[in-house]
């Protein structure tokens, strides 16, 4: 339960593969959830399947900007930097970085490396 509770948080640090797996299945969770809210308010003529899919919705933005955050952390960036994202043009150069951009090496000032803490743990073997 607590990997599930880290999406929601912005402490600490995510990897490459890290961000770009969440970022596609959490889009895709987001995205299933509103579809069948949608086909339920159809069928069923009932305004009140709207709620869910508001609420996964908000779920999914807190759980997407979470883990921009955490990236930028791997990055040595502050977290503030994911506005950044909504400036036309540097919103590509960042979201190459966030995507492409090696994390910085060893703990920085916002935690430790999460690839030599996979080495640790021995859920990494290079």
């Amino acid at each position: 339960m607590d990997k599930f509770l880290d999406l929601f948080t912005m402490e600490g640090r995510a990897n490459r593969a890290w961000y770009f797996w969440h970022i596609i299945l959490d889009d895709l969770a987001i995205l299933t959830a509103i579809a069948i809210c949608a086909v339920l308010v159809f069928v069923t003529g009932s305004p009140l399947f709207i709620l869910p899919g508001i609420g996964a919705a908000v779920a999914g933005l807190w759980a997407g900007i979470a883990i921009t955050v955490k990236r930028l952390h791997d990055l040595d960036r502050p977290g503030w930097h994911w506005f950044l994202l909504a400036v036309p043009l540097y919103n590509i150069y960042l979201a190459i970085v966030l995507l492409f951009g090696r994390g910085s090496w060893g703990q920085n000032q916002f935690g430790a490396d999460p690839l030599q803490a996979a080495q640790v743990d021995g859920y990494f073997q290079p």
